[in-house]
């Protein structure tokens, strides 16, 4: 279940800062770990599903893009950390008699997935992956809405400010190429999120439904190793 607040400036920032702390934190933690290699760099790809509600019209981006970190350990095993920007929305229009409502919704979404590795050693150069993990993610933005009445100007605006978090199970497969220092790693993510049938206000769900629960990804990732 996610969790849905009333977003104000200030509360806002205080939750993006924490955000921001965790994944610091997490990058800090990994360092004394270090035994094999250390990968710093960019994660970028699209999906390859949508999320195009039942009704309405999704504004989504499919997009991804942030930073990654991976840190080797032993057994060829690594852990990834990554935060992933994409862009969500929808619109939807209520043809009601006198009472139609345009409402759309948009929100800027950061993803924090964190991923266990298993490399497998075929070669010095190429490195075949799987990976398993979790991806909580972190939404915020606007409901605006445009009641029409019976009167021609009996026309109102609204708009809500919301944020809101749940997360997923993912699964990936790839291979990391290394050419000195250069490391660059294609894969394809599988992303399994945790929406209900019927979603709540409490649900991130309520203000950006999906027309499922699966999610296909494409991703590339372009890093300066140190071994």
């Amino acid at each position: 279940m996610a969790r849905v607040y009333r977003c104000s400036g200030i509360g806002c920032a205080s939750t993006l800062r924490d955000v921001a702390r965790l994944f610091i934190r997490l990058f800090f933690f990994a360092i004394p770990a270090l035994s094999q290699s250390l990968t710093v760099g960019v994660e970028g790809g699209v999906r390859l599903t949508g999320d195009t509600p039942p009704y309405g019209t999704s504004h989504s981006k499919r997009y991804l893009v942030g930073p990654m970190v991976e840190v080797g350990l032993p057994f060829h095993f690594a852990v990834e950390v990554d935060a992933l920007y994409s862009r969500l929305g929808n619109r939807f229009f209520i043809p009601l008699i006198a009472n139609e409502s345009d409402i759309g919704t948009i929100a800027n979404s950061w993803e924090f997935p964190v991923l266990l590795k298993y490399r497998l050693p075929l070669s010095r150069r190429v490195h075949p992956f799987v990976s398993a993990g979790v991806e909580p993610r972190y939404a915020y933005g606007h409901v605006n809405t445009i009641h029409y009445g019976y009167y021609p100007s009996d026309v109102t605006f609204s708009s809500t400010d919301w944020h809101a978090h749940d997360g997923a199970l993912v699964l990936g497969a790839g291979a990391a190429i290394q050419t000195g220092h250069l490391r660059i790693a294609p894969e394809i993510r599988y992303v399994r999120w945790a929406v209900p049938h019927n979603p709540d206000t409490n649900d991130i769900a309520s203000y950006l439904p999906r027309s499922r629960n699966d999610e296909v990804r494409i991703l590339l990732g372009i890093g300066w190793s140190r071994k």
